[in-house]
């Protein structure tokens, strides 16, 4: 199976000495080249994904199956609203690795909120290096008081958000996939995302798209879905429908099928 390639170009050292980390990288991509020479079969989980790994390395050509991921269905139980969130509020979940492009969607907000001056901008996700930098380099935005660093926080609380977003924004610059964009639309939340690598064969027609490295273009294309309420239902509609496509069962059948080839 493959990793998104395009992480190897986004990694940053964190606390790890240079020295340290370059040797890192350079053994992991000889273990990364290594394996893709030596597979029988190679899985990936988008077209982009395929079409990388063909760019980098050629001899990969003609061993590879491309089976999507799919969505979880929504959260179950009772959401529980989350202390601190007031509307309207837009949110992002994860790490804010630096190929996720979270320092742009701050950026972005400042400029959202010359449009929406009551919007609130939540980023959810486990307090780690990458969060701690994050937020210590926010402290100086001018809008920091209306941005909320949650931490962890449980399903429930992380269901109620998606329930109360006015949009989920997706600002990465490299995904393989894009699975939270897919568990947003499956809680009925607008999805805006950024319109690099494999997000646009993903999402399809289910979200408003912006440049990733364009701040200016990722403002307008989220104020565009913050002030057209028929447009957010459309983008809700369509991400209900685009869910359809992706199923675990059909990635675990087209998965076993490989193994069978490979075994026999």
């Amino acid at each position: 199976s493959c990793m998104d390639l395009t992480m190897l170009r986004f990694t940053r050292p964190g606390r790890t000495p240079l020295p340290v980390f370059w040797l890192k990288m350079a053994a992991y991509r000889f273990l990364f080249w290594y394996s893709m020479r030596k597979s029988r079969a190679i899985i990936v989980i988008s077209d982009f994904v395929q079409k990388d790994l063909e760019t980098h390395y050629p001899f990969t050509k003609g061993h590879i199956t491309r089976t999507y991921c799919a969505s979880e269905p929504p959260l179950a139980g009772k959401a529980t609203a989350l202390k601190g969130v007031r509307a309207p509020f837009i949110m992002h979940v994860g790490s804010p690795f630096p190929h996720k492009n979270i320092e742009r969607l701050v950026d972005a907000f400042a400029i959202m909120k010359e449009i929406h001056p009551d919007l609130q901008l939540v980023l959810a996700g486990k307090k780690e290096y990458y969060f701690e930098q994050l937020e210590q380099w926010a402290q100086s935005h001018p809008y920091i008081d209306d941005i909320l660093f949650t931490g962890f926080i449980p399903d429930l609380e992380l269901k109620w958000l998606y329930e109360h977003a006015e949009a989920y924004v997706l600002p990465s610059e490299s995904e393989g996939f894009g699975l939270p964009g897919l568990e947003a639309r499956a809680h009925g939340c607008p999805l805006v995302s950024s319109n690099a690598t494999c997000l646009p064969e993903i999402y399809g027609d289910a979200a408003e798209y912006f440049d990733p490295l364009d701040v200016s273009d990722m403002a307008d294309r989220v104020s565009k879905v913050l002030s057209d309420p028929k447009l957010r239902k459309q983008l809700v509609k369509r991400g209900h429908k685009r869910l359809e496509k992706f199923s675990w069962e059909t990635m675990a059948q087209q998965t076993i099928s490989v193994y069978r080839k490979v075994l026999v």
